[in-house]
């Protein structure tokens, strides 16, 4: 559960999990891209910390709502599946309180907002 996110954000989350959901060397685990790619949530940096495992990863909040994106951590024959749940606010509808282990990273240009209007303003 990652709570509530701004469209059009990317957040970089940063998550422990138990060291024993690996059977191998975290350091060899990779984000699987089969059979499609997840272009919306990609791992960013894996590492061991004593007992346990940091992971973090780049969300990318592109559409307003509940969203729900899953990716899947591999090593040889080694699968270790996960799923993030945002609940993403709209274009003003607020600010939200982050988080721990979340942040923003990055404001991207809304597609719908363009610059090259052809209103002039008021005189």
């Amino acid at each position: 559960q990652l709570g509530f996110l701004q469209i059009h954000h990317v957040y970089e989350v940063s998550f422990v999990m138990s060291r024993s959901v690996f059977v191998a060397d975290v350091a060899g685990y990779e984000q699987n891209d089969e059979p499609v790619p997840n272009i919306n949530c990609r791992m960013v940096g894996i590492e061991q910390e004593g007992d346990n495992v940091v992971v973090e990863i780049k969300f990318k909040a592109l559409k307003e709502k509940l969203v729900r994106e899953k990716i899947v951590l591999k090593y040889e024959n080694d699968e270790v599946g996960l799923e993030f749940v945002a609940r993403v606010l709209g274009k003003g509808k607020g600010t939200p309180m982050l988080r721990s282990g979340i942040k923003c990273v990055e404001v991207q240009q809304d597609p719908e907002e363009t610059e090259a209007s052809d209103w002039q303003g008021f005189d």
